[in-house]
This record gives C-alpha cells, sequence and structure tokens, in this order.
C-alpha cells in the first residue's frame, strides 16, 4: 500500500516531520507562523507543501487545496507554541480577566483539535511542556482533557523523558495522544534506562567529534565570542556542574545566572535544550556554549539538516524542536498499529 499520511502543525524545524519520515510516512502539509521556520523547511525539504500562516487563519477550504479530501489522513502531529506553559523564565497567566499578562500562545492547542475535528485523522499526537499540565493550577489541562472529549477520539496523555529513548537530553515533555479506530493506546516503550545494560546516550557520543573542528558557517557550526568575564566565569564551572556562585570574586558576580552557567559531562545526558539569550550550556570541556550544530546533534537532528537565519532564531529551531530519535519512537509504534489496522481491512 502506499506510505502512511500525516499532516504536520506548528511544525517549527522540523524535527517531528523526520522522525515520522524516517519511518516510511508521507508528509502532506507542514505549516508554522515563522518565517525562519518555513526557510529551514524549504532549505531541507523544498518538496513538501509549506504554509507560513497563523494557524487561526487555516480554513478547511485552504486545507482542501493541500489535502486531497478524498484521500485520508492517518496521523495528525504539532507542538503548539509553548512558551506560556514553560516553567523557566516568566510564565504568562492564560487567564482572559488578566489581559496584561494574557498569551495567546496558551491557547492554540484548540486550532489543533479544529484540524483535528476535521481531517479525522485515525491517530493524532500532540507534544507540549510539562508545565503545561498544572498551568493556571490546571484549569488549562482540564479544558484540553474536555475539548478532546468531545471529538470522539480516545484521548491520553504521558510524560516522557527522550533520554529514555535514546536522545542524549534530559528532555521530559508531554505527549497527548488518541485515535478514533478503537486501539488502546500505549507510549513507546523506552530503549534506555541508565543501566550498564540500558546506558543513556551521552553528550560525548553526540559531539565529541566536533570540539576540535574549526568554525564552519554552513554546518551551523560556530562558537559565540565570548567576552573576557565570562570566559573567566567558565574555567570556574566543573565538568556536570554549576557555577558556585557563593565563591565568585566580586568582579565575577552578578544577580542571575541560568542555564547558560551549567556545564554538560561528556558521560551523561545533557541538560534539556533551551535556547538563552542566543547561548546553550556550556561545553564538558571547553569554556564556551555549545554551538548551533552541537545542540542539533544532542537533539538527534541529524548533520545534513541546516538551520537557517539569525543565530538565535537557530538556537530556538534546534531548542523547541521534538528531537527526531523521539518522534521516530513514536512513528514507529503508530505504523505498527496502522500496520494492524489495515491488516485486518
Amino acid at each position: 500500500m502506499s506510505k502512511y499520511k500525516i499532516v504536520d502543525l506548528f511544525s517549527g524545524a522540523g524535527g517531528f516531520q523526520i522522525g515520522f519520515e524516517r519511518e516510511g510516512f508521507e508528509t502532506i502539509l507542514s505549516t508554522d507562523f515563522d518565517e525562519d521556520c518555513e526557510k529551514v523547511h524549504k532549505k531541507n525539504r523544498p518538496d513538501i507543501p509549506f504554509l507560513r500562516m497563523d494557524i487561526h487563519d487555516l480554513s478547511s477550504e485552504l486545507i482542501d487545496k493541500y489535502v486531497d479530501p478524498n484521500i485520508n489522513i492517518d496521523v495528525l502531529i504539532g507542538g503548539p507554541p509553548c512558551q506560556g506553559f514553560s516553567t523557566i523564565g516568566k510564565r504568562i497567566s492564560s487567564d482572559p480577566d488578566k489581559r496584561k499578562a494574557f498569551d495567546p500562545r496558551n491557547t492554540l492547542f484548540r486550532e489543533y483539535i479544529r484540524v483535528l475535528n476535521y481531517l479525522k485523522p485515525k491517530f493524532f499526537l500532540m507534544e507540549n511542556v510539562q508545565g503545561l499540565l498544572t498551568r493556571d493550577k490546571g484549569r488549562i489541562f482540564e479544558e484540553i482533557k474536555e475539548t478532546f472529549k468531545k471529538t470522539g477520539y480516545e484521548f491520553n496523555y504521558v510524560i516522557l523523558n527522550a533520554a529514555d529513548y535514546g536522545v542524549p537530553q534530559i528532555r521530559n515533555r508531554v505527549f497527548f495522544f488518541g485515535n478514533r479506530v478503537g486501539v488502546k493506546m500505549e507510549p513507546p516503550s523506552p530503549c534506555c534506562d541508565g543501566t550498564d545494560e540500558h546506558p543513556y546516550k551521552t553528550v560525548g557520543e553526540a559531539i565529541g567529534d566536533l570540539a576540535d573542528l574549526s568554525d564552519d558557517l554552513e554546518f551551523n557550526h560556530v562558537a559565540l565570542k565570548h567576552g573576557e568575564i565570562n570566559l573567566r566565569r567558565y574555567a570556574l564551572i566543573p565538568e556536570g556542574g554549576r557555577l558556585p556562585e557563593d565563591q565568585l570574586p566580586e568582579e565575577l558576580y552578578r544577580k542571575n545566572f541560568g542555564n547558560t552557567f551549567k556545564r554538560l559531562h561528556r558521560d551523561k545526558p545533557s541538560l534539556t535544550m533551551v535556547p538563552g539569550h542566543n547561548a546553550f550550556p556550556i561545553h564538558p570541556w571547553l569554556n564556551r556554549s555549545l554551538t548551533v550544530r552541537e545542540a542539533a546533534r544532542i537533539q538527534t537532528f541529524p548533520d545534513d539538516y541546516v538551520f537557517v537565519g539569525p543565530r538565535q532564531k537557530q538556537c530556538m529551531q534546534v531548542g523547541n524542536a521534538v528531537p527526531p530519535v523521539m518522534a521516530q519512537c513514536w512513528a514507529k509504534y503508530l505504523k505498527e498499529e496502522l500496520d494492524k489496522y489495515y491488516g485486518d481491512k
């Protein structure tokens, strides 16, 4: 039979797509609001239709121009922007009564569900940050559950750590999943648990060969030029540790030190790749932050996948993505379920 088909909403740099395509799925349509993500998409997968637009403007008539109503979409995937849910930095309330703090990104899941209702794929998979579950005392999560119930889809959710699935990174994310074909779904089985028998993938395995590579703009491997004060700070950070703030000389002290003042350990998974002010955490043995390519390796993007735009946008493209290896685990599981479904027909 032909390839199973997916539509990807809020596709970002395309990490979700890569994982599914590795398992033989065909992307029928991809969409995102960000212009640099559009450039990434056209650079790496120019033959796949991409719409750069506000998801609110993605009408059924427009969908029909790209998705033939006579074909069946097997899986709808996507990760609505999560900044309003994140536990890192200032979290913005989604309560419309708090107008000054209102962040419309907190309600984009409704648009995902609207498209789900229209396309009626057999399965759906939606990713977001773990903080969504408790945001606004759980009210957003309750609304998500109630809205999914109205779709007629079986609905479930699970928090998964990407390190358990072969990603060299501690990254906890919530996945909402379900189907309308009567399958009792379970999350994919993990392959790693940190034991000697099933060890985690490590930072050293992922990026060790890049340490002595010269700057390469086309490869997204360009080290930031850190100032002298930060270089002195970095030199004080032990491998796998953070800056000893209470032991700093006065000239190196400041009020706030974030994840960019934590050093990774070569023999352990990475911290979560969250782009800060144009920087990632510190390299295990070099006194500099990770390059975009090193962060992409930790996120399990292939080396021939190119990120474009200003460096800060490249950092966001990498850090916000679903790790392709994580997505591939879901894709393999869903392919098995689809094989059984079509095999029973």
